[in-house]
């Protein structure tokens, strides 16, 4: 599998965090799912959710949540980055999105 080559720490028994170009556009991701760490942060930050029910609405362990809040509260510039992405994105969907006439 081809990537950007990032795998966080070196002890095969943590839950490792990695970057795959092919995966979520190469965004960090929970090793063996297709879970961002942005979107465990957001849930976290904005959501209010515990890692525990974090962790059992994504069928993770309680381990991989901490990991990924780890890695997002290390690299709060690249959750910033992240974040800016999605949201642009989301105001070109916005702004290109048909919206049937009401007849008025």
């Amino acid at each position: 599998m081809a990537g950007t080559g990032f795998r966080s720490g070196s002890d095969d028994t943590m839950p490792q965090i990695v970057k795959t170009d092919e995966v979520l556009g190469g965004d960090p991701r929970i090793e063996g799912h297709r879970i961002g760490v942005y979107h465990v942060y957001q849930r976290y930050v904005e959501g209010s959710e515990t890692p525990e029910e974090i962790a059992t609405s994504y069928g993770l362990s309680v381990a991989e949540v901490h990991a990924a809040l780890a890695y997002a509260f290390h690299n709060s510039d690249e959750m910033r980055d992240i974040e800016s992405r999605n949201q642009a994105h989301y105001r070109r969907r916005e702004a290109s999105r048909i919206v049937p006439d009401d007849g008025h």
